[in-house]
């Protein structure tokens, strides 16, 4: 069924193709319009008889300009039957030529009629050349709209001969800006036949004379402009509608991107598109994949209220350090990828409590996990929200040890101290890493370090108890008095969370 979908798209677009042989005869009628009114408007001696001799002589330049538009659409027809690189190469450079080949035609087939002309009819007036000199400089205008009209009714010709991502981008070749396309069209088919008019009245041309050819030119130009003008707004309003859609989608999440056909304005908007999803995609990719090794929620807050000055800062947190128990023994009856598995599962339970309660994951150090609770992060009540992430990972560790995924029964210590830290950008020009320093991290990891020797899994000191304050009803805490820590001076007062 697809393939004779394929064939039957193939057929219809060869068919639209061929509608290129009919642009000369239909520009050939209406520049034959403007010939006769310009010689019945300019009284030129033997008006009838010239208009009948140029009429003669375009009819000949027509066939051969049918027969060499024919030629030039060839290759077009026969890649669309039966496709090659080589059709495919040259394809490509007459979608890119295409005004440019269009122009050449033109002239050609002007060429032709005067030729022709002189051939079959000798000497013509001078008069006639400027009549011959206006149909051809009508034709000019009106030719970016018919090239439009083509290339519109051709999207499955412009599919094959560029790949995907080629259709993404801007495409080579020469366009007409909008505004010239509708400047040239309506000076040529509306306001050029009334200046005609106006001169056969002021050079008081017969009536009788002009305005039969008045009202024909005036009927081809009205079909001419309308279908034009049609063809014009047409280009521009079902992009817009498309484009209009793709905006709502890409609002929810869909960054699927807009094929580009030509290098108008309406092709430029899209492309601007384009490099806006793909921008947005590579954003999002960036914030999943980073966000699993980094802090994505420093970066969500540095965004939103860029109250974090990245050369360092002095703020009040609370510090919470997290470590698997015996881990290096359990490690040990594992292979790298059952350590790894083990790990990630493990992470998976524990580390969600952290984030509900406003904390933010720093690091991972092995099967450690050092988080941070502070009111420069969106944690206001930082001491009581790091005690209720405790609570929470304590609750998610035996879920972890119900659900089978352990080799044994994991166990952990946490420490949570709070104070003072400075978090800053340390490292070098090439790489930094947005971290917290000081005399508080270092504490919090001490007291996770006691959690063994007080037989516990969860030690905090007793400044966040200070600052937790009245918010942490219902937690029940044991004091264990004043504790030594490795490399500080005075002691400090912990509890147990129990």
């Amino acid at each position: 069924m697809e393939k004779n979908t394929t064939e039957a798209e193939r057929k219809k677009n060869i068919g639209s193709l061929f509608v290129f042989v009919f642009i000369p005869y239909w520009l050939s009628v209406l520049g034959g319009h403007f010939i006769d009114m310009y010689l019945a408007a300019f009284s030129v001696p033997g008006a009838a008889d010239i208009g009948k001799k140029i009429t003669a002589a375009g009819g000949l330049s027509v066939i051969l300009i049918f027969l060499l538009v024919y030629l030039w659409a060839r290759p077009s027809v026969t890649y669309l039957k039966a496709p090659t690189p080589e059709l495919r190469a040259k394809v490509r450079r007459l979608a890119h030529s295409v005004h440019r080949d269009g122009a050449i035609l033109l002239l050609i087939s002007w060429a032709a009629q005067v030729l022709f002309l002189r051939a079959t009819h000798g000497e013509i007036p001078y008069a006639a050349y400027p009549a011959l000199a206006l149909s051809l400089a009508v034709q000019f205008c009106v030719l970016p709209t018919c090239i439009d009209w083509i290339r519109a009714r051709n999207s499955l010709l412009m599919e094959l001969i560029y790949d995907k991502e080629e259709l993404y981008v801007l495409n080579p070749g020469f366009s007409v800006p909008l505004s010239a396309k509708i400047a040239l069209l309506t000076s040529s088919c509306a306001l050029l036949p009334f200046a005609l008019s106006a001169a056969a009245l002021k050079l008081g041309a017969p009536a009788p004379v002009w305005t039969d050819s008045y009202n024909s030119l005036l009927f081809f130009c009205a079909i001419t402009l309308v279908m034009g003008l049609g063809v014009v707004f047409y280009g521009i309003q079902r992009p817009l509608d498309g484009l209009i859609g793709r905006m709502r989608r890409l609002a929810g999440g869909d960054y699927s991107k807009t094929r580009i056909y030509f290098s108008d304005e309406v092709a430029r908007l899209k492309a601007g598109f384009n490099e806006m999803a793909d921008g947005l995609r590579e954003r999002e990719e960036l914030q999943d994949t980073f966000g699993k090794y980094l802090s994505i929620e420093i970066a969500r807050e540095l965004i939103k209220n860029k109250k974090v000055n990245l050369g360092g800062e002095d703020m009040e947190a609370a510090v919470m350090f997290c470590d698997i128990r015996n881990f290096t023994p359990l490690s040990e009856t594992m292979n790298a990828s059952a350590l790894v598995g083990f790990l990630n599962d493990y992470f998976y339970y524990v580390t969600p409590p952290i984030t509900a309660n406003k904390g933010v994951i720093n690091k991972f150090m092995g099967d450690a996990v050092m988080a941070i609770y502070t009111p420069l992060l969106g944690s206001a009540d930082y001491a009581a929200d790091a005690v209720r992430a405790a609570v929470g990972m304590r609750k998610a560790l035996a879920e972890f040890n119900a659900s089978g995924k352990a080799p044994g029964k994991v166990e952990f210590g946490i420490g949570i101290h709070a104070g003072r830290l400075v978090a800053g950008n340390v490292g070098t020009a090439a790489r930094l890493e947005y971290t917290f320093i000081g005399d508080t991290v270092n504490i919090a990891s001490r007291l996770e370090s006691r959690t063994k020797d007080f037989g516990t899994d969860i030690i905090v000191s007793g400044q966040v108890l200070a600052k937790a304050g009245a918010s942490l009803d219902g937690a029940r805490f044991e004091p264990l008095g004043k504790a030594t820590l490795k490399g500080k001076t005075n002691q400090v007062e912990i509890y147990k969370l129990t």
